[in-house]
């Protein structure tokens, strides 16, 4: 993000924004079709499920001064 704002100015604050937008709707749009992708193969309760142990995982982690 501030990367985003230093070259809006330095450079067009239009063409910044533009190509922000631009690339912010690329990896949204991938995001969602990876992830209809992966719906046909990993349940949702998994997905919770994984998620959660990420979470406890960020958390052990955190604790223990790692991040």
């Amino acid at each position: 993000m501030l990367a985003t704002i230093a070259l809006g100015a330095a450079q067009s604050p239009w063409g910044v924004a533009s190509g922000a937008i631009a690339r912010h709707l690329v990896a949204t749009s991938l995001a969602i079709l990876r992830g209809a992708f992966l719906a046909n193969y990993i349940s949702e309760k998994l997905v919770g499920y994984l998620g959660g142990v990420v979470f406890l995982v960020f958390v052990v982690a955190t604790l223990f001064g790692v991040f």
